[in-house]
């Protein structure tokens, strides 16, 4: 009669087996822990990206009210005027804002 090789040790080696691709997957796959927080960083860069063009365009929109017609601030309009085209007196003094 054929004996037939235990099976316990072939178990054995596919089950290891099996863990180790579920442990690889935890390390370094799609949904790993460190793809997860390179995610969140990435996140986190984002927002403050983000809150800085909101804070940019909030800057830009206040300009702009003041620069429509049932509001229109002359001094802010001859200021802008005369920075875009250069138009300043030898004795005036136009303070800019320092470049970011």
């Amino acid at each position: 009669m054929m004996r037939m090789p235990p099976m316990r040790p072939v178990v054995f080696v596919l089950l290891l087996a099996g863990y180790g691709l579920l442990g690889w997957h935890a390390l370094y796959g799609k949904r790993s822990l460190a793809y997860q927080q390179q995610v969140r960083h990435e996140l986190e860069r984002a927002k403050a990206e983000y809150a800085a063009v909101q804070k940019r365009r909030a800057e830009w929109e206040r300009k702009v009210a003041r620069l429509r017609d049932d509001t229109l601030d002359l001094d802010t309009l001859d200021e802008e005027a005369r920075k875009q085209l250069g138009f300043i007196a030898p004795d005036e003094i136009m303070a800019l804002p320092a470049p970011r």
